[in-house]
């Protein structure tokens, strides 16, 4: 079984929250999503859509598995998106991101 871990998230509103989620089959679109913390998924988690775009703080970018093409394309369509930017559909909840931090950015499109 694994050990449980900390996503902190920083909201449109500025509101900080922290959720805690068991590592293994869930994607962090999904765990922001059952949690009410503003991700709409629209496409439900199939690179089809920038409605769950998020900000990785820094250093937790670098434990996080590189994006792939299908992500970076469709971050081009998202309104803002920064050096930071990722889609949650694709953050699988894993144990070394324990602690991540992200932001909510102002507007999805």
């Amino acid at each position: 079984m694994s050990e449980p871990i900390s996503v902190n998230v920083t909201t449109r509103e500025g509101e900080k929250l922290t959720v805690t989620q068991g590592a293994g089959h869930q994607t962090l679109m999904q765990v922001l999503y059952e949690e009410d913390i503003g991700v709409e998924a629209i496409c439900g988690g199939c690179t089809s859509c920038a409605t769950c775009h998020v900000r990785v703080e820094p250093p937790y970018a670098e434990v996080l598995p590189e994006m792939q093409k299908p992500e970076q394309v469709m971050l081009q369509g998202a309104i803002e998106p920064d050096a930071n930017s990722r889609l949650s559909c694709q953050i699988p909840v894993m144990e070394e991101m324990d602690g991540l931090r992200i932001l909510l950015p102002e507007h999805q499109i």
